[in-house]
């Protein structure tokens, strides 16, 4: 079922290099210069960006609060302005290059939203070429991958005169910490094996800098060095920059954070030593106060700064959470700068998630005539919410980068209006700076969710064989849409299934203890412990929904029942065999169930489950909805 919109809300984030600026486009001169390296960075997306709406237009037009541009979608007039060195030059290079090479019409952006401090080195610039890039692909179908639009966006800044590299283009890559080498032919780009959060600040020196000037510097250097001091900057682009990107990556995946800290004071060293000789922008009084402010440097691993250089902005590896949020308040009250958190997630090979959302709630009824069962609000311990949002925050949170939704025949429209459509600009200046920025984190979370249709309700194993097409054989994280687990620790119930997948790749359900009272209403396992804290159960059987006498006789683990909590790792096998399971008719009463081909993987040993402790809230029945309003926060 195809739905045709008349608008579409975009988000393009901005993104943190943690090392290896400048070298992106070193790699260029490689053609004239064969002694030259490759480039090489570590970066990031981050969850800071820009936020827009987008439309068909005759002409090319840009909104962005008392900023506007218009102009025909003319190469003539596109090129004008890309090459005026204006605020607009970049967008018009985009839509100049997009024009030359799709033939396109023209479109209408206005950015509702900006998180992105501008020119402070976290890419506003290549995050604005790929919203205009991104726009144009999804307005006029043109179904660009993600290395087209990195590519398209920066052929734009190019056209625009621009003499950065591709690293910023990681914007359009999602939030995970990669490893980028840079050849003439192509960029390579490895995930980073994050073991533990690394508790990052980003601040505003709400200084002033020339990157221009910087820029043109570092390019004297190039191809050749013709003196000492030319020669200093490309050893710190080319092989001293390999030699660090190599020990952070080593000190990360070793886990070893107070390592990393000292890198990243190494790597500010290399810049003083080698830059400020060709470029007194580099001297950056602020930035070096900063470096050496002592409540910063109790609190923290190490810093340095980041983008082109001098005093833009600062990174601050901080030791733990709390040293995070009293930097970030000190920068704030203190230092009256602008400064947020950014937290570098664990990197987990699970990168997909589906949630089942089409059944019909008919045990909530009337309620569920009102509005879907997924939109039933719950206390987050904040704020009332939705439940479907505390879901897809969760999974925003530990990583996932893909969202299925699997709906009802109907339903496209509601989903699609809570996670796609932006408000008004009316009611959208109405809100304050909070709820503003909890309506674009909405819209940012839209951009992970996908939809699939289920026309009809036939089993949870249904549901899921629809989405073979969206998993690509990778393993998925599945949760139901009609329940909660609040766990007693800290740490998510979703992040510690995820661990466990780390260490064995097998499917994984999140079980719990079940009062005898709510056997007969779930699934029951029955195995054995796998370790000695009795956390994993090898699972042996599942019985969906059996009866207290028998699962007290059968089923009983340690004197006790453990049911299923609806949220599951499945591998492919598993999803291979639901969909064949659907293509040759092979039901249960007519319903394709999760449990029968679980069972199955138990039988062959590759089925564990996770004992979790915490509170699990069955959403599906009135008196249940009642309990979790009361204690879920």
């Amino acid at each position: 079922m195809k739905h045709e919109l008349d608008e579409i809300n975009l988000f393009v984030a901005g993104r943190l290099c943690l090392l290896g600026e400048h070298s992106d486009w070193t790699f260029e001169y490689k053609n004239i210069n064969k002694d030259l390296l490759p480039g090489y960075t570590i970066a990031t997306a981050i969850d800071k960006g820009i936020y827009a709406t987008v439309k068909r237009d005759e002409n090319f037009v840009f909104q962005m609060g008392d900023k506007f541009f218009s102009c025909a979608l003319q190469e003539d007039v596109l090129y004008a302005e890309a090459i005026s060195g204006s605020f607009y030059s970049y967008i018009a290079g985009t839509a100049l290059y997009m024009l030359r090479k799709y033939k396109i019409n023209g479109i209408y952006v206005e950015v509702k939203y900006n998180t992105l401090p501008i020119k402070k080195g976290l890419s506003s610039s290549a995050a604005i070429c790929s919203l205009i890039v991104k726009a144009f692909s999804q307005l006029y179908e043109l179904n660009l991958n993600r290395d087209l639009i990195m590519e398209s966006a920066y052929q734009g800044e190019r056209l625009a005169q621009s003499k950065c590299g591709k690293l910023d283009q990681i914007c359009i890559n999602g939030e995970r910490l990669v490893k980028m080498t840079f050849y003439p032919e192509n960029i390579d780009i490895e995930p980073i094996k994050v073991k533990s959060p690394l508790y990052m600040i980003i601040a505003d020196l709400n200084a002033t800098k020339d990157t221009k000037k910087i820029l043109n510097a570092l390019h004297t250097c190039y191809p050749f060095a013709e003196n000492e001091k030319q020669q200093k900057v490309q050893d710190m682009l080319g092989y001293k920059n390999k030699e660090l990107i190599e020990k952070v990556i080593k000190a990360i995946e070793n886990d070893d954070q107070i390592e990393l800290g000292n890198l990243l004071k190494q790597s500010q060293k290399l810049i003083d030593d080698s830059a400020i000789p060709i470029c007194d922008e580099y001297k950056a009084p602020i930035l070096h106060q900063v470096l050496h402010n002592t409540f910063i440097e109790k609190l923290s691993y190490g810093a340095r700064g980041i983008g082109s250089g001098g005093d833009g902005s600062i990174q601050v590896l901080a030791k733990n959470a709390l040293c995070q949020n009293l930097i970030v308040n000190y920068f704030q009250n203190k230092l009256c700068m602008d400064a947020f958190a950014y937290t570098i997630r664990p990197y987990y090979k699970v990168r997909k998630a589906i949630i089942p959302l089409a059944g019909l709630g008919n045990r909530m009824y009337p309620l569920t005539r009102a509005f879907r069962h997924a939109f039933l609000p719950i206390h987050d311990g904040k704020t009332m919410k939705p439940l479907i949002l505390k879901l897809v925050e969760d999974l925003d949170s530990v990583g996932i980068e893909e969202i299925c939704l699997v709906i009802g025949e109907h339903d496209y429209d509601v989903y699609n209006q809570f996670f796609k459509l932006s408000l008004n600009r009316r009611y959208l200046d109405s809100l304050d700076e909070d709820l503003r920025a909890s309506e674009f984190n909405i819209l940012r979370l839209g951009e992970k969710i996908k939809y699939i249709v289920q026309e009809k309700p036939l089993g949870l194993g249904h549901a899921i064989s629809l989405c073979r097409g969206f998993t690509k054989g990778a393993p998925t994280l599945v949760m139901v849409g009609d329940v909660y687990f609040k766990p007693e620790k800290d740490i998510s119930a979703i992040e510690q299934l995820l661990k466990y997948y780390e260490k064995d790749e097998t499917n994984i359900a999140l079980v719990g203890r079940i009062e005898a009272a709510e056997i007969k209403n779930t699934g029951i396992i029955d195995g054995s412990w796998v370790d000695e804290e009795k956390t994993v159960i090898a699972v042996n059987n599942i019985v969906e929904k059996p009866t207290i006498e028998y699962a007290k006789e059968n089923l009983e683990i340690d004197n006790d029942c453990y049911a299923q909590y609806g949220t599951w790792i499945l591998n492919d096998e598993v999803l291979e065999k639901l969909e064949h399971n659907v293509q040759s008719n092979n039901s249960n009463d007519g319903k394709y169930e999760l449990t029968d081909v679980l069972r199955e993987q138990a039988n062959k040993n590759n089925f564990k489950a996770i004992n979790i402790k915490g509170r699990y809230y069955d959403l599906r029945t009135i008196q249940n909805y009642k309990e979790a309003l009361l204690n879920i926060e």
